[in-house]
Formats: structure tokens, C-alpha cells, sequence
């Protein structure tokens, strides 16, 4: 981006509030729904996302992400901002507080939060997060259960606070955010998230981390759950080939560094796969021949 003066770049014309606290690390939260939809994508070099999904309750959840050709499209790991707003949301509203419709915080305090470097490289690569998630707009069904109405809208709009001299974002720095309405009202009223895992920001990988909240999402008390590759696939933000797809999620279940969950790719006689994820305490029971292995996905309907 050179060196043009970013942070007199405003997407928020209302008056800010004062800065926020920096709330326990141990407050990470995500969206259900978010988790469950390929919103977020792999690569910023995708153009759109396409996506429809009719379920057997009669709900169907249609989604069209399109990014700026200027920026490119939000990935999972710009994602980390959006988890961090929710986060803070949740955690007044634990506190007996209104939700904030905008949260204000420092560069420093997100990057910390989120386990990333707090050097100069840190700070560029949280300010082009912002670009993106600002520019990346989304259309949905996915709050609209009793209608066809859709939404339109960027993830957030932003504002940068100077508190220091210099052309670049720097350590303490005001960050304001407001996420988009949808969104909002989701976490405010609704009260779609989930606790996940602080470990979960120390995955590099695009396809670890779409794995773990797509588990965290779905194993839920069963203490396990299995999906067809196809239709993980479907549900993943990523352009490749569904071969190299595949290939991808074998090698994570050879890594088996997920954290709380373990992964594994079984083979039907007829040579479709299906990806099963186990609570790791749950499955040590397996192996202690306290409980019983579950019967392989395809038996049981998953």
C-alpha cells in the first residue's frame, strides 16, 4: 500500500466512543453460523463465493460473497478481527452491559489477543485485514428464516484514531468497528456463538482452522461426527480442485494437530470418503476400552 497515510482512511462518520478494555484472553468466541457456511475464504485472490444449501427441515441458506478486485476477498485468518468485535460483544453482555453496537480497541491489544506478532510486519497485515473485511460484501438468507428478504453489506465499517505520528498503523493506535446490521443482531439478540479454543489462533493453516470450526460447530455432546469430503468441500471458501482438496485434509489428519479435536479420513468399499473428527478426551476413552468406537459414518447416517 506504500507509504500514503492510512489511518486518515474512515469508513465510520459518527461520533467514536472512548477505547475499550482489553477483556480475559480467555474470552475467544465465534459464530454458529459463520462456523457452519463458507463465508470466509481460503485465499484473498477469490473473486466469489457461491453457495446453497437446502436442509431437511425445509431451511435454505443461500450466501454470495464478492470481493473488491482493489484488496481481494476476507480470509479465514482476517477473520480473527470479525472473532475478536464478537468476542468483546459477548463478553459485555456477560458483564450485564448493553452490547456495544461499536467496539474500540488498540492494534497492540488484537494482535496480542489473537497470538500475532506485534512487530511492524504485524500491524500492516492486521491494517489490509481491515481493507478486505471492509470491502468484501456479503449476501445472505442465513438470518431470514421466515423470509426471502436478503442483506447486502460489508463484514464492518472502521475508523483509525491517530495517537502517534507516522504514515503506518501503529501500536496505539484507536481501532473502531462496527460490524455489518446482520451480524450484529445475530450475536446481540440472537446469541449465535460458541466458545472456541485459544489455540485455535496459533493454526497457520487455512485448512486446520476451517477444520476446527467446522468440528467445533458440529461434534457437539456426541463427542463425534462424520462428513463426506463432497460435502466438506462444499462447505470450505477455496477455489482448488476437489482432488487437491482431499489430499489437503489427508495430510491434516496425518499432522493430527488440531487442538481438542483428532481427524481422521475413512474409505467406503466404494471409494467415497468421509472425514471424522472425535473429541480427544472421548477418544483416549476408546482407546482405554471404556467406551465403545463409534460404527463408521456411513452406518449411522452422518
Amino acid at each position: 500500500m506504500g507509504n500514503r497515510d492510512r489511518r486518515g482512511n474512515s469508513t465510520i462518520t459518527e461520533d467514536l466512543p472512548v477505547q475499550c478494555e482489553l477483556f480475559p484472553e480467555e474470552t475467544q468466541r465465534d459464530h454458529r453460523e459463520l462456523m457452519a457456511h463458507p463465508f470466509a475464504a481460503f485465499s484473498k485472490d477469490l473473486n466469489e463465493i457461491t453457495y446453497r444449501r437446502q436442509y431437511s427441515s425445509g431451511r435454505t441458506v443461500e450466501l454470495e460473497v464478492t470481493s473488491s478486485s482493489t484488496y481481494g476477498m476476507a480470509t479465514i485468518h482476517d477473520f480473527d478481527v470479525v472473532l475478536y468485535v464478537i468476542s468483546v460483544i459477548r463478553e459485555a453482555m456477560n458483564r450485564g452491559e448493553e452490547p456495544p453496537r461499536t467496539v474500540t480497541f488498540t492494534p497492540r491489544q488484537f494482535l496480542k489477543w489473537s497470538d500475532r506478532s506485534t512487530s511492524g510486519r504485524g500491524y500492516d497485515h492486521l491494517y489490509n485485514a481491515l481493507e478486505r473485511l471492509a470491502t468484501t460484501s456479503v449476501k445472505t438468507t442465513v438470518m431470514q428464516q421466515e423470509s426471502r428478504r436478503e442483506n447486502l453489506e460489508p463484514w464492518l465499517a472502521w475508523t483509525i484514531h491517530l495517537r502517534e505520528d507516522g504514515e503506518t498503523l501503529q501500536r496505539n493506535d484507536q481501532i473502531t468497528i462496527r460490524l455489518n446490521s446482520w451480524l450484529w443482531k445475530s450475536v446481540a439478540e440472537h446469541e449465535f456463538v460458541l466458545a472456541i479454543d485459544r489455540e485455535y489462533f496459533s493454526l497457520r493453516s487455512s485448512y486446520e482452522r476451517f477444520l476446527y470450526r467446522v468440528f467445533r460447530k458440529s461434534v457437539g455432546q456426541d463427542n463425534f461426527w462424520g462428513w463426506k469430503m463432497n460435502t466438506l468441500y462444499q462447505k470450505a471458501g477455496t477455489n482448488v480442485k476437489f482432488a487437491h482438496f482431499a489430499y489437503k485434509i489427508r495430510q491434516r489428519a496425518e499432522r493430527d494437530n488440531l487442538p481438542r479435536y483428532r481427524l481422521s479420513v475413512l474409505e467406503e468399499e466404494s471409494g467415497s470418503e468421509w472425514v471424522r473428527a472425535y473429541d480427544r478426551d472421548f477418544w483416549q476413552t476408546c482407546l482405554r476400552g471404556e467406551k465403545q468406537v463409534p460404527k463408521k459414518p456411513w452406518e449411522i447416517g452422518h
